[in-house]
């Protein structure tokens, strides 16, 4: 479907194809408004004609886009244009677990056991919300290039088997990963998986897969009855502890497995001694050149386009990361460019219509800031209490100066003042005081 680079399903444009698988082709895209490229699958016309596989389709869809987890790619929409349907998700750069194993062989047991128990910690997660992933393998494993494990097709299994081609051109489905219980028609839950991720360790350690056969019956039958090869025969040096915990994650019977994710992980842990994995470790497996950069159910390569087989190498370790060239920067703006040259027209009106917009919402919020002045009457202003100036100095009481002293003047005599003379018969005189018989008797004595 080349026909579809360049088109438009609603904001996001198509800028390539990355891979095919059985429910449709991925492509990658940019969403136009955010600048964000994602991963647009669209499903096949005769899944999208069915509409109760649709509507459990869009049931799983729902349920995976609840899941947020740095190991789990992201599920951002499901959308309809026309008669087709797309899915929007995450776009993951990088290189996918089946890619690198055919670039680089059998990985040491140190990288491999490690990688596994990133795998089995980004997948717990969705265990616990009661999500199977129901078709892990190599193809559904992404390396970032970043350092990061990424799981990919989340419950999308569930519905389509996914079949995928090998370098052989023989067409071998997911059989070759599915546990017991499956094959014999029953539902598969969270040990599905454990089974499953044991058989995608054992071809990391062997560079090949526990049951092989050019009959899917004789595959379905190894898997019900043929117990696990030795890691020894296979040429693999790993512990024998290691070896214990892969048969115990690939039982026959669903109770003899690890019950969880998390029990698997802890068992490889203490075999191996806790080893861990660096993320220059995990950027060092993806290494460099054009790949394919998301990883899809039952990835196809389209002729010539096969990368070239490495030589098996010895389980001491892969090549050092000295020997790689530096994984390809990705640029945001590659896809876009292109778009806003050819469609200048296009966004100058988105621009216009966003500047509009903002212009309006400017003026709506200065028009509601001044009906609130209207119903609210001004507040009289808040008089700030003035300081209280300093009461002014007391002034010092100065003693005034002496007065000069007066000359002395010559004594006059005192002047005597003339005899009052005897009031005149005319005025009238004041009575004299009548006598007492006290002092009439003290005169009579004197006398």
């Amino acid at each position: 479907m080349a026909d579809m680079i360049g088109s438009m399903v609603g904001q996001y444009r198509i800028v390539d194809e990355l891979g095919e698988g059985g429910m449709g082709v991925v492509y990658k895209a940019v969403d136009t408004m955010i600048e964000r490229e994602v991963a647009i699958k669209m499903l096949r016309p005769e899944i999208a004609r069915q509409p109760n596989l649709l509507d459990r389709f869009r049931s799983e869809a729902i349920t995976v886009a609840k899941l947020n987890h740095s190991g789990i790619a992201t599920l951002y929409s499901f959308t309809q244009q026309g008669e087709n349907f797309f899915m929007v998700m995450e776009y993951v750069p990088g290189k996918t677990l089946e890619t690198i194993e055919h670039e680089r062989g059998a990985l040491s047991w140190q990288i491999a056991v490690p990688l596994a128990a990133k795998i089995l910690e980004a997948i717990q997660p969705a265990h616990e919300m009661g999500i199977v992933h129901r078709d892990i393998k190599p193809a559904n494993i992404m390396l970032t290039t970043w350092g990061t494990i990424k799981v990919m097709d989340f419950g999308i299994s569930r519905m389509v088997a996914a079949p995928r081609m090998t370098t052989e051109g023989r067409l071998i489905g997911t059989i070759e990963y599915i546990s017991p219980e499956r094959i014999e028609g029953k539902p598969a839950d969270p040990r599905s998986d454990i089974y499953s991720l044991g058989v995608v360790l054992f071809e990391m350690l062997c560079n090949r897969l526990p049951f092989q056969s050019p009959s899917e019956f004789e595959l379905m039958k190894a898997h019900l009855r043929d117990p696990m090869p030795a890691l020894r025969e296979m040429g693999c040096d790993a512990p024998l502890a290691v070896e214990q915990v892969l048969r115990t994650a690939m039982a026959k019977a669903p109770g003899d497995r690890y019950q969880s994710c998390d029990a698997f992980a802890a068992a490889l842990a203490t075999a191996s001694g806790n080893l861990t994995i660096a993320k220059k470790d995990v950027v060092d497996l993806v290494g460099a050149g054009a790949v394919k950069e998301m990883g899809t159910a039952g990835h196809q390569f389209t002729p010539g386009e096969m990368p070239n087989m490495a030589a098996p190498q010895t389980v001491s370790g892969f090549a050092p990361a000295a020997n790689l060239p530096a994984a390809a920067p990705v640029s945001r703006l590659s896809g876009l460019a292109p778009w806003l040259k050819a469609n200048w027209k296009i966004a100058a009106a988105v621009a216009l219509v966003f500047l509009s917009v903002g212009i309006g919402v400017v003026a709506g919020l200065a028009r509601r800031h001044a009906q609130v002045d209207d119903n609210f009457p001004p507040q009289p202003p808040v008089i700030q209490p003035q300081p209280v100036p300093a009461p002014p100095p007391v002034p010092v009481a100065v003693t005034p100066p002496a007065p000069p002293p007066v000359a002395a003047t010559p004594t006059q005599p005192p002047q005597t003042s003339p005899p009052s003379e005897p009031p005149s018969n005319g005025a009238k005189q004041s009575p004299k005081p009548k006598e007492t018989k006290h002092e009439k008797s003290l005169k009579a004595l004197d006398e």
